[in-house]
């Protein structure tokens, strides 16, 4: 009866470390106050605003829009569109595959897992602008001199044979860091014993993989798809690191022609001739956010919806 009796006591908060936390926390809550949620409401009135020639006045209306819809049905955006599509597919078709058998490598620290590791991480240590002019080097200087008939395979000129490929070549490899590391950790958590176990029914090898590991790493999969689906009309796919803007129209996907076109609007910002390119340029942002969102949550519920459990 007197155990019934007790009240509950109340931790008492100490006013020192509640203070040290509100200091703690001030910082990032107010840059993401300015930078994410002020940036990006500003930019949604700014696609609203239209510049009036007549008056040379700034006004609310839908004329950002128009140009954005008008823009959409022209050749330049429909080949943005198909560029950004091939990238995507690419990328996904075969970085996604080779990541996790790479990760899985890595994982069961096979022969030489410790240099795969390394170079794969490579991309993520040092800056990739740094890569980038590795990279270019040794493409366009190393390979043609042990192979003078292949000449430079950066040639923007050469799209189909070479330049597009190897910024494909250049995309994957940069992105590889980041998810065979989320892969080997998501693997490496995997329970000893479920591993041991499915080795006492005859999963090794190729079955360990698909059976075990592969389900029990699908959360993470999951993950990095629906990202790389959000991101799919910003993604500039490593061709302003490689080309630093001096490209072909024809491999310019939607993020590398949105980047370069309000970089350009920002070296002029204070010059008011180009402020209705802000307001078109902001407008297009909001309408491929529409595109995206639902590609997004269509994309999670059908991973939701058919992956492999990990129950």
């Amino acid at each position: 009866m007197e155990a019934m009796n007790l009240k509950r006591v109340k931790p008492k908060i100490n006013k020192g470390d509640m203070f040290f936390y509100c200091v703690f926390l001030a910082w990032p809550v107010l840059q993401f106050a300015i930078f994410y949620i002020g940036v990006n409401f500003n930019s949604v009135l700014m696609s609203f605003k239209e510049f009036d020639q007549t008056t040379n006045t700034i006004k609310f209306g839908w004329g950002s829009y128009k140009w954005v819809f008008e823009f959409m049905g022209t050749s330049t955006f429909k080949g943005y569109l198909g560029v950004t599509i091939k990238g995507f597919l690419i990328s996904s078709i075969i970085s996604t595959p080779l990541g996790l058998l790479f990760a899985y490598y890595i994982y069961k620290k096979l022969f030489g897992w410790g240099a795969f590791r390394v170079i794969l991480f490579l991309p993520q240590i040092v800056s990739a602008v740094v890569i980038a002019l590795m990279f270019r080097w040794f493409v366009n200087d190393y390979i043609p001199a042990l192979f003078p008939s292949v000449g430079n395979l950066f040639d923007t000129g050469r799209f189909e044979k070479t330049s597009f490929p190897m910024l494909m070549f250049f995309a994957i490899w940069i992105g590889f860091g980041t998810t065979v590391l989320m892969y080997s950790n998501k693997m490496s958590s995997i329970s000893e014993e479920i591993i041991e176990s499915a080795h006492l029914d005859g999963a090794t090898g190729l079955k360990e993989f698909w059976y075990i590991v592969l389900p029990l790493t699908f959360s993470t999969f999951s993950v990095f798809l629906i990202t790389s689906v959000s991101q799919l009309f910003i993604n500039q796919f490593g061709a302003y690191e490689l080309y630093r803007g001096q490209t072909s129209q024809a491999f310019r996907s939607i993020g590398y022609y949105f980047f370069l076109e309000v970089r350009t609007l920002s070296a002029h910002a204070l010059d008011p001739t180009q402020t209705p390119s802000f307001f078109k340029f902001a407008a297009l942002g909001i309408v491929l956010t529409i595109i995206t969102v639902p590609l997004a949550l269509g994309i999670r519920w059908a991973v939701e919806k058919y992956g492999p459990s990990e129950e």
